[in-house]
């Protein structure tokens, strides 16, 4: 598995999650077209129509929901938690997939780098205990509309 192949998933990964296309656990192949289709659990299990149908998810290996088989980027924590903090909405996806279009390996490269410092910072604060506050990227302060040091707006 090369860095190549790694950014490549990678842009898939963004792709899939921007467009809402999961990947199907069920195939049938079609006869017309002379090749397999994607399908569900419901039409695979009324098999007694002489369409032949096969399951894509494996009982045992490990399964992404947006990739299948390929789960290298699921599995990888520390770009998931960059996901976790970067892609709280649906919107977010379309910029993060903007930005793997332009150059994939330096933004695999930047993301992972920004993913294992949420892991850090997050193992920090779980050492330190939940009675001590560490300092974040973004100040308390300027979270709320209407605090900070240049405010005009009294809270």
């Amino acid at each position: 598995m090369t860095d190549q192949d790694e950014a490549h998933a990678l842009r898939r990964y963004v792709s899939a999650r921007a467009h809402g296309r999961t990947y199907p656990e069920f195939a049938r192949f079609d006869a017309h077209i002379q090749g397999w289709v994607e399908s569900n659990a419901t039409e695979a299990a009324g098999r007694c129509d002489g369409k032949a149908f096969r399951q894509v998810r494996r009982p045992g290996l490990p399964w992404c929901e947006w990739l299948g088989l390929d789960a290298r980027i699921a599995e990888d924590h520390a770009l998931q938690a960059f996901f976790e903090l970067r892609a709280k909405e649906a919107h977010d996806w379309n910029c993060l997939f903007k930005e793997v279009s332009r150059n994939r390996r330096q933004v695999l490269r930047r993301w992972r780098l920004e993913g294992l410092g949420i892991l850090s910072r997050v193992r920090a604060q779980e050492a330190a205990g939940p009675d001590v506050r560490l300092p974040s990227t973004l100040a308390d302060e300027f979270r709320m509309r209407g605090r900070g040091m240049r405010s005009l707006i009294q809270a």
